[in-house]
């Protein structure tokens, strides 16, 4: 059986995509896909994963959380969602590192050792997500002290790699999301391309308005049999002449950052994206 966790991280979609899976839940119960609801499993692997502090959990603990999450015992993927995963947002970075708890990764990982693992993960540029972090947990003055020349996610991914080297890694950055939200969504529950799926501009009816999604989608439906790239080229198109300005204009109010501050993240940002390409079991996803 695989397991997939989705690990956030926090300040990405919001827990949409986990509604966005859900809504598919009956298609992917007929390719062997299962999807508990939350309530079935964050509390018992955070209280599991806390127990046995990475040892790898015995078969009757095994049995135990796998009868727990769900009823199924023939279903070949099972996708687990939580932002918290890794650690709640408080922690999610200290002053030299994002998320300095991820080789934890492991703790989850050896919940249920005897099957195969994935994981999840979009990423985000730090010049946003930081301020997102900050609004978050109410933290703001302690952003002072950041070093933000080391604030990588391709250390987040080396950490996740170290702790379980032959789990197959997700990545997608989250500014993509609204063009590859299909691909997201079918990487993750392993839904076949051919079926039709439910939800696919979730993300893209955040940004985009109510008349623009139509006028979308009536494109859409007209041309059957739209490539990738071509479906990409037409959501960007009308997400162009449509976008909700106030959800794509990210207002970034922090102590001490000048447009400086936020072009040099960005700068790093991008070429963070090219070294995660590079680390093994990574699938990065992108338009």
């Amino acid at each position: 059986m695989q397991i997939i966790f989705h690990l956030g991280a926090h300040c990405t979609d919001g827990g949409l995509l986990l509604r966005s899976i859900l809504r598919n839940r009956a298609a992917l119960a007929q390719e062997g896909g299962l999807v508990p609801g939350p309530s079935r499993y964050r509390e018992l692997l955070g209280d599991i994963s806390t127990t046995l502090r990475g040892e790898a959990a015995d078969q009757d603990t095994e049995a135990m959380v796998l009868e727990a999450i769900c009823d199924d015992d023939t279903a070949d993927r099972i996708v687990l969602s939580n932002e918290n995963f890794l650690c709640r947002a408080p922690v999610a970075l200290d002053q030299n590192r994002l998320y300095p708890k991820a080789v934890n990764s492991a703790w989850l990982r050896n919940c249920l050792p005897s099957h195969d693992v994935e994981f999840a993960i979009a990423i985000r540029n730090p010049a946003t997500f930081l301020p997102d972090i900050a609004k978050l947990t109410g933290a703001q003055d302690a952003f002072d002290e950041l070093s933000l020349g080391d604030m990588l996610w391709s250390e987040v991914l080396h950490d996740i790699h170290a702790a379980n080297p032959d789990a197959r890694m997700l990545v997608w950055s989250h500014e993509d999301t609204p063009f590859i939200w299909s691909e997201v969504v079918r990487e993750i529950t392993g839904l076949d391309p051919m079926i039709k799926l439910e939800g696919e501009f979730d993300m893209l009816e955040t940004i985009m308005s109510p008349d623009g999604m139509t006028r979308l989608a009536e494109f859409v439906g007209a041309h059957e049999g739209m490539t990738q790239s071509n479906r990409r080229r037409a959501v960007a198109a009308f997400l162009g002449a449509h976008a909700i300005s106030d959800a794509i204009e990210e207002e970034i109010d922090l102590p001490g950052w000048t447009d400086a501050t936020v072009a040099g993240l960005t700068e790093l940002y991008e070429e963070d994206v090219v070294s995660i390409q590079r680390i093994p079991n990574v699938t990065f996803i992108e338009p």
